[in-house]
């Protein structure tokens, strides 16, 4: 998938008014600061910015680089607080404007930072950076088409922005307009050979319009460029998953995917760096609560990882008080760890650990199931919606519920308090691989045209949170299945899957398939779509065409680690 990453650059100046008392001494301290800053000597730049502050506290311009310099550090809060005062003094800084917009996009507050460059672009409307990040805002706020007016503008300002080609082939990749994408991101890489992003996006869209081997190199350029990034490391992953010939590389570059990942979250070592990170950012308590969880289970079954009773102590001691000073938590608030408890928090934190699953000798699939017969009433149903019961082995059955119990492989968090796993990034075993071989043998008219897509695990909490959102998926084919034993289903006709009849348009893009609710709730009602509702089963699948709209029932499980509700999705095809 094309990702959208900005050029964020520092807009320094010395030009304040500075008090008339010390008017040499803060310009040549503020011109060494802006050297230092420039040079990326952060540290020495903040200093000088505080001792300008110290005999100047309303100097804009410090206030405005020293927020630059907390941005850089990824401290966005600071950030924000400090160019915002810059702002209150100095409301025309086009460059403190843009840069607070850089700061709120960073925190996901997309319709501030929009806000926040429209003001800057009105100050200087021939910046072609701040027309190409109100592009990237507009993409992340579903404005695919909206975007392109934007990133159109800052080309045409600057015919060499390298970056602007490239995000304007993200948002034509997210309107499903491949071939235009493709040209934009060849464009970008004439300008910059070396540019791993552009890259990485025409490895997408190749990776897209089936053509492997060249996807395959430029995946390969752009992980050369960005040995670090996951998420090239991720897509590197999934071609070798797409066909399923590669098992050994696919789950050896998804399981590096996920060691990236961890050390983009958490560090790599227990570094001041690492720590101020954990401090600032915090822990979603829905998040923690599992953690803690786990590593009950993981300790109690014997397993031996790095932290892990440091974590179990220390966690446990921050839900306790977190909970007795919130007077009953919802989930979604943070836990924020003094030093002394994100230092003890973050060896475990930044540990991997995977359990080794093999294939099953006898069979992923259950041999008592008539798999022609699957295939006859699927291919037959009037709507192409089934439900299939005792649908693995034993063996396997009890393999992917320890995988999912025992695996430190939930690294997604969601709105809706629940946790996702994916096979790019660490969810994938021998076993996983060898359920996708055998869907494709013994369903061979609906799985084995089609190349193996994403497949992914969820996890919910048993009292905080509710499913995933109405949404569908860019495949052809859905299979979703249960592994959690019905004895923790509170709800025997609840639980499950609610599946809509009527198929979604095929010019929506991806965000409006999947974070637009109201307009699809809206669409269905107006095409008087019918419902399925499929109740929750252990080892019960469900297989529905994806071009359908979906959602998770109500859920209620008995609280407890070993009862939460777990589902795994395999997808076939693109749509």
């Amino acid at each position: 998938m094309a990702r959208n990453r900005n050029k964020r650059t520092m807009h320094a100046e010395a030009g304040a008014q500075p008090s008339p008392r010390q008017l040499r001494q803060i310009q040549q301290t503020l011109k060494q600061a802006v050297r230092h800053h420039g040079a990326g000597r952060l540290a020495k730049a903040e200093s000088l910015y505080q001792q300008v502050l110290q005999a100047d506290p309303d100097n804009p311009y410090a206030l405005h680089l020293l927020g630059v310099v907390a941005y850089q550090a990824e401290d966005n809060e600071r950030a924000v607080a400090l160019i915002s005062r810059a702002l209150e003094i100095a409301p025309k800084y086009a460059d403190a404007l843009s840069n607070l917009g850089n700061a709120l996009q960073a925190m996901d507050r997309f319709e501030e930072a929009l806000e926040s460059y429209y003001r800057a672009i009105a100050l200087m409307p021939d910046s072609a950076e701040t027309h190409n990040n109100i592009g990237s805002v507009l993409r992340a706020l579903g404005r695919p088409e909206e975007s392109l007016d934007s990133y159109q503008m800052a080309i045409a300002l600057q015919p060499g922005y390298a970056e602007a080609h490239c995000n304007y082939g993200g948002g034509l990749q997210d309107l499903g307009r491949f071939e235009e994408a493709l040209a934009c991101y060849r464009q970008a890489l004439a300008l910059r050979p070396d540019y791993a992003e552009a890259h990485h996006n025409l490895a997408s869209v190749l990776h897209r319009l089936g053509d492997e081997d060249e996807a395959l190199q430029s995946y390969l350029h752009a992980a050369a460029l960005m040995p670090d990034d996951p998420d090239t490391q991720a897509n590197l992953a999934s071609v070798y998953i797409r066909d399923l010939n590669e098992p050994a590389r696919a789950i050896a570059e998804s399981n590096k995917s996920m060691t990236l990942a961890r050390r983009r979250a958490f560090g790599a070592a227990v570094d001041e760096a690492s720590v101020a990170r954990l401090v600032r950012g915090g822990i979603p308590y829905f998040r923690l609560k599992h953690d803690v969880q786990q590593g009950d289970y993981l300790a109690a079954h014997g397993r031996d990882i790095v932290g892990i009773d440091a974590f179990r102590a220390t966690g446990r001691d921050l839900l306790d008080r977190f909970e007795r000073d919130a007077g009953g938590a919802e989930g979604l608030e943070m836990v924020r760890p003094d030093p002394a408890a994100a230092a003890a928090l973050l060896p475990y934190l930044q540990a991997d650990y995977v359990y080794e699953l093999s294939e099953i000798p006898g069979g992923a699939l259950n041999a008592e199931t008539d798999w022609a017969d699957v295939e006859r009433r699927y291919l037959e149903s009037e709507k192409e919606i089934i439900h299939i019961d005792n649908f693995l082995s034993p063996g396997a059955l009890a393999g992917f519920r320890e995988f999912s119990l025992a695996s430190k492989v939930w690294l997604k968090d969601y709105v809706n308090k629940y946790l996702g796993a994916y096979s790019d990034r660490g969810f994938i075993s021998p076993l996983h691989l060898q359920l996708g071989r055998e869907l494709r043998e013994k369903l061979p008219t609906v799985f084995g045209p089609h190349p193996l897509g994403r497949f992914w695990g969820f996890k919910y909490d048993a009292t905080l949170g509710k499913g995933i959102n109405v949404h569908a998926d860019y495949a052809l084919v859905n299979l979703n299945f249960w592994i959690t034993p019905d004895e923790y289903c509170l709800d025997p006709e609840s639980g499950g899957l609610i599946v809509y009849d009527v198929p979604s348009p095929r010019d929506w893009h991806f965000k409006a398939y999947n974070e637009h609710k109201d307009r699809i709730y809206a669409f269905l009602e107006q095409n008087e779509a019918k419902s399925v509702t499929v109740p929750h089963r252990c080892n019960r699948a469900v297989l529905f065409n994806s071009a359908y709209f979906h959602e998770t029932d109500r859920i209620q499980f008995a609280e407890g680690y070993e009862s939460r509700r777990v589902n795994i999705t395999y997808l076939f095809g693109r749509r």
